[in-house]
């Protein structure tokens, strides 16, 4: 069912909540907050057996300011602007006390906690983070009347959709997995709650444009951490064998993976935030990613294999072929339904400051991943020649 965005009047906050402040996308953004804004982020984490949430959100930021190469004076700020109260997305109201309640009034809602899970077998639990967390988040951002509702989605609720992609409600007939399918779900318990709500969808997002720096095994570095299985289990077999063995993999070779580094994806989102952006769909993606041919040979040969054969379906493929393809069987819808991003609503609000790409093709791309595998594996890799 077609849903249309609240339009209540929106009140700029001084105060912003933000869920999933240990995660990715979240503990940049609250850096990201500390930066260009001058109010308080109160930031929702668990505590851990070993760990407060306090401890928890403080380490990860310290480690990120370094991390990202950002200025020594955040740590002050961290100390000072950022709140952190125990809360739980799958507990009613996020499990937040009253006591914490006056501290969220009024306050902008960055709902960034996700499980990024996608196999069938884990829907329950997927589920149970992305919709019912989301559902308890924003039953939390009402009882704080919050003025501005900000949900982190994915651009890739577009599916199986190919070519050029507005921003606009998706099709869930299209989801080529779990995880989309919950996106879009917990997008319609926003869409439905009343609030004023802006829907931001990065693509896949990676380290930070200077320093390369990620905390995520997902996503780019999810497929190469399975290409260094898949070259493990050869070299086992018969050493030498990974870096010569012909395998096949399918692929659009026209295509381009949208791929955007984290920085870009928070400073876009701050930026709609600050200059009032109108409740709406907003893609925060790279307008000039890597072809996915070149970023598939890239990782390949980083990884010690051969460079692979590029084909158009599988009907050719070996038995070694398909055991491959069913290591990375997640990542094959984004190599084969390539997809444009119709940027326009992030660029009629944010005009010049908007970050409109990143150029990741060549030693650009593989840079990222150099640093990844670095961190993996240990060592220091040498760049695969571009091709």
């Amino acid at each position: 069912m077609q849903q249309s965005f609240s339009r209540v009047p929106v009140r700029r906050a001084r105060t912003h909540v933000v869920t999933g402040g240990t995660g990715f996308v979240g503990s940049a953004l609250i850096l990201e907050l500390l930066a260009r804004t001058e109010g308080t982020v109160v930031a929702i984490a668990r505590p851990k057996a070993d760990h407060s949430p306090k401890e928890r959100v403080e380490q990860t930021l310290a480690e990120l300011i370094e991390g990202y190469g950002l200025p020594s004076h955040l740590h002050e700020a961290v100390t000072t602007r950022v709140i952190v109260i125990p809360g739980d997305i799958e507990q009613v109201s996020c499990g937040v006390t009253a006591a914490s309640m006056p501290l969220l009034r009024g306050a902008e809602f960055w709902h960034c906690a996700a499980s990024l899970q996608y196999m069938d077998r884990h829907r329950e639990q997927i589920e149970r983070t992305n919709v019912l967390g989301t559902t308890h988040v924003v039953q939390l951002a009402r009882r704080s009347q919050s003025p501005m509702f900000n949900m982190v989605s994915t651009a890739y609720v577009a599916g199986s959709r190919r070519g050029d992609i507005p921003a606009e409600q998706p099709d869930i007939e299209l989801v080529n997995n779990c995880y989309e399918r919950s996106k879009i779900m917990a997008e319609e318990v926003v869409l439905t709650s009343g609030l004023n709500a802006r829907i931001l969808r990065p693509s896949i997002v990676i380290g930070h444009s200077r320093t390369h720096h990620s905390t995520s095994t997902d996503g780019l570095y999810g497929f190469i951490r399975n290409l260094t299985k898949f070259r493990n289990a050869l070299e086992r077999t018969q050493v030498g064998l990974a870096s010569t063995l012909d395998v096949s993999i399918e692929v659009h070779t026209e295509g381009r993976v949208d791929l955007v580094p984290i920085d870009s994806v928070v400073e876009d989102a701050v930026g709609l935030s600050n200059a009032g952006a109108a409740p709406g769909y907003y893609h925060l993606t790279n307008s000039t990613p890597p072809f996915v041919k070149d970023a598939v040979i890239g990782c390949f040969e980083l990884s010690g294999l051969a460079a692979p054969h590029l084909v158009s379906n599988r009907d050719t493929m070996s038995e070694v072929d398909l055991k491959l393809q069913q290591r990375i069987d997640f990542y094959s819808s984004y190599l084969i339904n390539p997809k444009r991003f119709d940027r326009s609503s992030v660029e009629a609000v944010l005009g010049e400051s908007a970050r409109s790409g990143t150029d990741l093709e060549g030693e650009a791309f593989l840079e990222y991943c150099t640093w990844f595998l670095d961190k993996l594996e240990g060592g220091s890799r040498k760049l695969a020649a571009v091709r």
